[in-house]
């Protein structure tokens, strides 16, 4: 026959059993943001032109972004730290450094090349204007050359013009001579003005051509990094937890970057908000949190 009070009394024990385990293990377990995590820097690539104390200073004002809704330390820089940090570079940073390159260049370029089609285009014109009033010129002192010719070859079929009209033929030769003189001198100038049109036409071609030749240097350099590229990290594997930093453009980013990386050492997860710093991509030159970031750390670590 079961003994029902025997059982209770057992059970009763089990619990109470149970209870002291949970009690003695939450009391073992380390809270959230009780304690300041502890973090160094262990390494920094030269070829980022930045200084240990550099990366020190971006991951102190990153864990001052975190620390000011809380009034509270989170983190501390300690040569013993848990997280490691490093700054390593690879082909991220290269290929974004030569995609800079490459934009500079071809922003001068292109600036040579407007400024040159500007003079093309302005001195093509001037061309034009000149070559029709030549054009008109010509044709009328041509009509002058010929009404000339056949005057004074009709007179000679007279047997030469008489005294009251060779004053005015000689005038007239004179004339058409200044004025032959004066087209051939514009003449000059016009084909002048052609060769120098179709040298600066050959130039802006250079340009494009290189241009081009950039622009396919973009593409292949841009598909190296892919649409999207992992610029920090942060691990945390068999107790052992880093941040690692791949890719950044300015100070501010790199803040903003080891920001994201510190929210994850908190235990925050990304924010569907692509305003929010726990967002997956780093989108923006500040580093302010955002109330989704702000009530994922109170969630974290208010009340534990």
């Amino acid at each position: 026959m079961i003994d029902f009070k025997k059982a209770l009394n057992l059970g009763v024990v089990l619990l109470l059993g149970i209870a002291a385990i949970l009690f003695v293990f939450n009391l073992l377990t380390p809270k959230p943001c009780r304690k300041p995590l502890t973090y160094r820097i262990v390494q920094v690539d030269g070829r980022f032109g930045l200084t240990h104390s550099d990366l020190a200073m971006a991951a102190r004002k990153a864990a001052a972004v975190w620390e000011k809704p809380l009034s509270r330390e989170l983190f501390r820089e300690d040569p013993r730290g848990t997280i490691e940090i490093s700054l390593v570079y690879d082909y991220r940073q290269e290929s974004a450094e030569k995609l800079k390159q490459i934009n500079s260049r071809m922003a001068g370029t292109q600036g040579t090349l407007e400024s040159m089609k500007m003079r093309y285009d302005s001195m093509k014109s001037e061309f034009e204007r000149n070559r029709a009033s030549l054009d008109s010129d010509l044709h009328a002192y041509n009509s002058r050359i010929n009404a000339f010719n056949a005057e004074i070859e009709s007179w000679n079929r007279q047997g030469g013009a008489p005294e009251t009209h060779r004053s005015r033929l000689a005038a007239e030769k004179n004339a058409l001579a200044a004025t032959g003189e004066s087209l051939r001198i514009r003449q000059d100038e016009t084909k002048r003005m052609a060769d120098e049109l179709n040298s600066m036409m050959l130039g802006v071609n250079e340009i494009i051509g290189r241009q081009n030749q950039d622009v396919g240097h973009y593409r292949d350099v841009g598909s190296r990094l892919g649409g999207e590229f992992q610029e920090g990290y942060y691990k945390n594997k068999e107790g052992k937890q880093s941040i690692t930093i791949y890719h950044y453009d300015n100070e501010i980013r790199l803040v903003r970057l080891l920001t994201h990386e510190f929210g994850h050492a908190l235990g925050l997860d990304h924010s569907n908000n692509p305003d929010a710093i726990m967002y997956r991509l780093n989108r923006f030159d500040t580093a302010e949190l955002t109330a989704d970031d702000i009530a994922a750390l109170k969630s974290r670590c208010i009340g534990k």
